[in-house]
């Protein structure tokens, strides 16, 4: 299971690992696997593949990833007209992307854009990391691309 494979990773604090399942409907429900780095550490997102890829390779199943959503603290650089944040502590940058579409008005992406263009101090930003859903093993097969992307769905700006 993901969960277990998540569980064996160095970075990952052992005792934040939780699956949840909203309802027992039958053999394949939807499920939520939390988990956070260990103090001083990060989550990496290639050991993380190669983990879950050791253990979901059989074919036949109907599970899989509906999405990976993360939380990066780093620093936002905005080059022709792109979004990118460097992770802090790590040598790792993802490309920030808008949803393709949105019914609720300015999304996300364009908020976070807005506030760049205001000089606001991004504190952190959340997302769900592109590419990261489908069936296994069909999922786990191509390679996330680099740099990562990351579809915006929240920030927080520094208070101070």
């Amino acid at each position: 299971m993901a969960r277990d494979a998540v569980r064996r990773l160095y970075d990952v604090d052992d005792n934040s690992v939780v699956y949840k399942k909203p309802k027992q409907r039958g053999k394949y429900d939807h499920g939520t696997v939390t988990f956070r780095a260990k103090k001083g550490k990060l989550i990496n997102l290639d050991k993380l593949h190669e983990s879950v890829w050791g253990t979901r390779l059989s074919g036949g199943t109907r599970s899989g990833l509906v999405r990976l959503d993360v939380r990066v603290v780093g620093k936002i650089q905005f080059n022709e007209n792109k979004l990118s944040i460097d992770v802090r502590g790590a040598d790792a940058r993802f490309l920030l992307i808008d949803e393709s579409k949105s019914d609720a008005g300015q999304t996300a992406f364009q908020k976070l854009r807005d506030a760049v263009r205001r000089g606001d101090k991004i504190a952190s930003m959340t997302g769900r990391v592109d590419g990261w859903a489908g069936r296994w093993p069909k999922v786990l097969k191509s390679k996330p691309s680099k740099p990562l992307r990351l579809v915006v769905t929240g920030f927080d700006t520094d208070k101070n």
